[in-house]
């Protein structure tokens, strides 16, 4: 009897050993204050999978969220953003606050790396604010006519460009193990060509090889991806249906020509502006063996026909109407639009032509 009462007595100590032993499940809050959202159902993500949903009362919402080691970023998604809110927790409780309709200007209030990732924007958006301005002179210039005033001002342009570029690339460079830097990389790796992300990269993992970031991990993709598509190597073949729902294969289209792959969309003014500079390029050496395949990141059936018919696009066009989830844009790493890739002979020959260069290199390609 003595005996079982110390076995029971052992099993009880264990399970009680083992109830202590328990992970104890905290969370901390994350709380949404926006304004023109009454109704609207908001979603968190991270990693891009959705971990809650919430209806906005009174323009408010707020999710319990888990602690945990892997806390680098959240999203917020709203319905009729293009993308979602990124942001950091540092895992305390932290309050979104701003207006729906101009997610840019959400502020992020309770987090450190937030606060580093707000200096950081702060200045950024100095710069492209002045970059803005310098664009609407130029384009003031240029319908005035003024090639003296329109060629100081693409000077001046291209200059606050590469200034803008630098502060970002500086940031990453001066801030190697911040993940904050991280998010930098990767949300501003449409102004860097292969080389300049690798080395980017590079320096990171030379301060510290151990760094494994979301965003980290995301940019060495897309490196990958980038070089992949680069000029000198083989196209990447894919099929999308046009606006009569028949299949086009790139491939097939290419076949015994040149040929331009255009990334573009309807809802885009920087594609809609370089439309021209395309349409010019293809009436004057389409019966020379070029072409154009034009593929959209729209998705909206309607708008996209309503733009190619304005904007005169003769050429075959093809979406699969995903947006941003375009599966052939995927393949091409486009993270920004509009971009193309010229090619030949079922080689890439040349990447991201536009202006005066897309009708240089086509005219000097036939030649060939």
């Amino acid at each position: 009897m003595m005996k079982t009462k110390n076995i029971l007595l052992l099993l009880a100590c264990v399970s009680l050993f083992a109830c202590n032993q328990q992970p104890k499940t905290e969370t901390f809050n994350i709380n949404i204050d926006l304004a023109n959202t009454e109704g609207k159902i908001a979603y968190l993500l991270k990693d891009g999978l959705t971990l809650d949903s919430a209806e906005l009362v009174n323009w408010k919402a707020s999710f319990a969220t888990p602690v945990c080691n892997d806390n680098e970023m959240y999203s917020l998604m709203l319905k009729g953003w293009r993308r979602p809110f990124y942001f950091f927790t540092d895992n305390t409780d932290v309050t979104l606050e701003g207006d729906a309709q101009n997610p840019n200007a959400i502020v992020v209030k309770g987090s450190e790396s937030q606060d580093r990732l707000n200096a950081f924007t702060e200045g950024y958006m100095a710069l492209d604010e002045k970059m803005e301005r310098i664009g609407s002179q130029l384009e003031e210039a240029k319908k005035a006519g003024d090639q003296q005033l329109v060629e100081q001002l693409q000077q001046q342009y291209d200059d606050a460009q590469e200034i803008e570029k630098m502060y970002c690339f500086d940031y990453v460079w001066e801030h190697p193990t911040d993940p904050v830097a991280h998010y930098v990389l990767y949300r501003y790796k449409w102004a860097f060509g292969p080389c300049e992300l690798r080395t980017m990269i590079d320096n990171i993992h030379h301060t510290d090889s151990t760094l494994s970031t979301s965003n980290l991990r995301q940019a060495e993709e897309y490196v990958e991806k980038q070089e992949r598509v680069q000029a000198g190597q083989p196209i990447i073949d894919f099929t999308q249906n046009g606006p009569d729902g028949n299949p086009v294969t790139l491939s097939q289209l290419a076949e015994g020509k040149l040929l331009l792959v255009d990334f573009w969309a309807s809802w885009c003014p920087d594609c809609r502006k370089a439309n021209p500079d395309v349409v010019a390029t293809w009436q004057k050496y389409h019966e020379q063996g070029f072409d154009v395949l034009g593929v959209s990141f729209d998705t909206n059936k309607e708008a996209w026909l309503a733009a190619i018919e304005k904007d005169n696009l003769t050429w075959t066009q093809v979406s699969d109407l995903q947006g941003w989830n375009n599966a052939a844009g995927a393949l091409y790493a486009i993270s920004f639009i509009p971009q193309n890739a010229l090619i030949k002979d079922g080689m890439i020959v040349a990447r991201n032509l536009e202006g005066d260069a897309l009708m240089e290199e086509v005219g000097r390609q036939l030649e060939k």
